[in-house]
C-alpha cells in the first residue's frame, strides 16, 4: 500500500517524466518545476480526505469520476499552446499538478481497496 513517502516520490518521478516527454516534444519544462509541483499535488488527495486510520476514507477526491476529469483537463491542457510566457508557465504548472495528482490516484487504485466510483459528495 502506498503511503506518504512513495506518493511523494512517484509524484516527483512522474513530474520529472512529464518534463522529459515536453522537451522531446520541444516545448520544455523546467525539470525542477516540474518534480516539486507533481511531489506536491501527489499528496494533496490525502490533504483533501485524511485517512486518519480511516480505511474508507476514500471519497470523492479519491474517485474513478475525479481520475477520469483530470485526465480529460490534463489531455485539453497538453493541446493547448499558448502564446506568451505566462500562458506557457500556467501550462506547465497545470500539467504538472495534474500529472502528480493523477499518480497518487494510480497508485491508489492498484490497491486492494481501489477507488470508488463517484464517492460521496
Amino acid at each position: 500500500m502506498a503511503n506518504n513517502l512513495t506518493h511523494t516520490f512517484v509524484g516527483g518521478f512522474s513530474g520529472l517524466g512529464l518534463a522529459f516527454m515536453e522537451h522531446n516534444k520541444g516545448s520544455p519544462i523546467n525539470p525542477l518545476l516540474a518534480i516539486c509541483t507533481s511531489a506536491i499535488f501527489a499528496k494533496l488527495p490525502d490533504i483533501l480526505e485524511p485517512s486518519l486510520n480511516n480505511p474508507h476514507h476514500r471519497q470523492l477526491f479519491h474517485s474513478v469520476m475525479v481520475l477520469v476529469g483530470i485526465g480529460y483537463g490534463l489531455k485539453k491542457t497538453y493541446d493547448y499552446v499558448p502564446k506568451n510566457n505566462m500562458g506557457k508557465l500556467m501550462r506547465a504548472l497545470a500539467l504538472s499538478a495534474g500529472v502528480g495528482y493523477v499518480s497518487h490516484l494510480l497508485l491508489d487504485g492498484v490497491t486492494p481497496r481501489s477507488l470508488p466510483l463517484v464517492g460521496k459528495i
